[in-house]
């Protein structure tokens, strides 16, 4: 009956095409080694998902207003995909090596194709830690080559259309403004110096780009990434002068920046589904935010988090746990009464939280006869449980291994309000809060914090 049925709908599916062909997209495709129940389209004012059978086969109708830009995602891997109204896209790969196997077929394939292999150039010639941690001349000439890469890869690249390679060519203006605006904070951050301050010639190129392009905004998400690093270094830039709270200075430099409109708000809500703090300076923010709010949507969902935030600030006693110790039994907040406690949120598949392991363990190593107790809570999948314990025996990793019980949805993780990970969170020995979102390992300032409160 199920055969029948997908027979229909395809059927069905395909007997409308002469009638509605100019304003939908066909898209299909067939997944191996695939687990993941949905393929999920975003971008544009649009989403959509789309049913995967057990045999990795999807197949549906996208209704967008606008060619363009939009993300594919099904389970944790993710991808760019250029959608065209009027035309048919049939996708294959297999998950176990998504990146490498993408391959498309259809009217814009090209366009698609293209696109996978531009990420595979970015992984091969882009290696972040490398690159951001060089001098700000090695820097510029390795950020000019990369971008000399992607343009020569879009020109060699057969039967493009006339439509894509103009936006695609803003897309890479965009993109390599926005690594260049970038530069200094994550110089900051690999070589452990928040001291350093990048030549303002990294930015003399730039001065006469428009970074109030209205319409660029609204089609095209490299140029919304380009603004948001943009104004965070002016704000970064501020606060630091003046030693103010950033979120508050770069709600304050975008209320300037953009007097109006719905950029003005999606600047900010963006900014606050990830810097909204539980510091001194929430008050103050919330009513700024609010204030200039004209999203009914988005203020609600700021305001669920401020109300989250305002149980956390310093002082208040932090949400408990009791979770599965990786040496066995349970452990929980209340029995580690007595220390201050280090708490790590990360997860085995978080590229930034491996990242911070190095550190975190020379944290503890230098730490280790202090009175500090050093948790790392996974919130890993019950799927990946040997996964998390693997990792920590083949990493070495000591301090106190707890799981948690139900990933993002576990009370800890949503009663500290955490959307992203690494999280970092340090409880004083009465089990109060001293900061809901401290500095991480890799930060100077979390061992001058240590050692005030020892």
């Amino acid at each position: 009956m199920k055969n029948i049925f997908s027979l229909l709908f395809v059927i069905t599916l395909f007997s409308c095409q002469n009638e509605t062909d100019s304003s939908y997209i066909i898209f299909k495709g067939q997944l191996l080694n695939n687990t993941a129940n949905t393929v999920k389209i975003s971008g544009n004012n649009f989403e959509k998902e789309i049913f995967i059978t057990q045999n990795g086969v999807f197949l549906d109708t996208l209704f967008v207003q606008n060619n363009g830009y939009y993300s594919l995602r099904i389970g944790r891997e993710s991808t760019p995909i250029y959608l065209m109204k009027g035309t048919s896209l049939n996708l294959t790969t297999d998950i176990e090596e998504f990146d490498e196997k993408l391959n498309y077929s259809g009217e814009t394939a090209p366009e698609n194709n293209y696109l996978a292999a531009k990420y595979l150039l970015s992984e091969s010639e882009m290696t972040f830690d490398k690159v951001y941690a060089l001098p700000q001349k090695k820097f510029i000439a390795e950020v000019n080559k990369l971008n000399n890469s992607y343009s020569n890869l879009l020109n060699s690249s057969p039967k493009i259309s006339k439509e894509f390679k103009s936006k695609e060519l803003k897309e890479l203006e965009y993109a390599h403004i926005n690594n260049i605006e970038n530069y200094e904070s994550y110089h900051q951050y690999l070589t452990k110096d928040p001291t350093f301050k990048a030549d303002e010639t990294l930015y003399r190129d730039y001065k006469k780009f428009n970074f109030n392009d209205i319409e660029a905004f609204k089609t095209s998400n490299a140029y919304k990434r380009l603004l948001e690093s943009h104004y965070r270094r002016i704000a970064q830039n501020e606060a630091t002068l003046h030693a103010n709270d950033l979120t508050l200075v770069y709600l304050e430099t975008i209320d300037t920046s953009f007097p109006d409109g719905p950029v003005k708000d999606e600047l900010m809500f963006n900014y606050l589904r990830y810097g909204m703090k539980a510091n001194a300076a929430l008050e103050e923010v919330y009513k700024l935010y609010q204030s200039s709010n004209q999203n009914s949507e988005n203020l609600s969902k700021v305001t669920s988090s401020y109300k989250v935030l305002s149980n956390l600030t310093p002082g208040k006693a932090s949400p408990t746990f009791t979770y599965e110790n990786y040496k066995g039994g349970v452990t929980s907040l209340q029995d580690l009464a007595g220390k201050i406690v280090y708490i790590d949120v990360w997860a085995t598949w978080c590229g930034p939280c491996l990242r911070e392991i190095p550190a975190l363990k020379n944290l503890e190593k230098d730490y280790h006869d202090k009175n500090i107790a050093f948790v790392s809570l996974s919130i890993d999948e019950e799927k990946d449980y040997q996964k998390w314990r693997s990792m920590i025996a083949d990493r070495a990793l000591s301090g106190i291994q707890l799981m948690a019980d139900n990933n993002w949805k576990s009370s800890f993780v949503t009663s500290y309000g955490i959307r992203g990970i690494p999280r970092f969170i340090l409880v004083d020995t009465a089990g109060n809060i001293i900061n809901s979102d401290a500095p991480r390992p890799n930060n100077p300032e979390i061992r001058t914090i240590l050692n005030n409160l020892l």
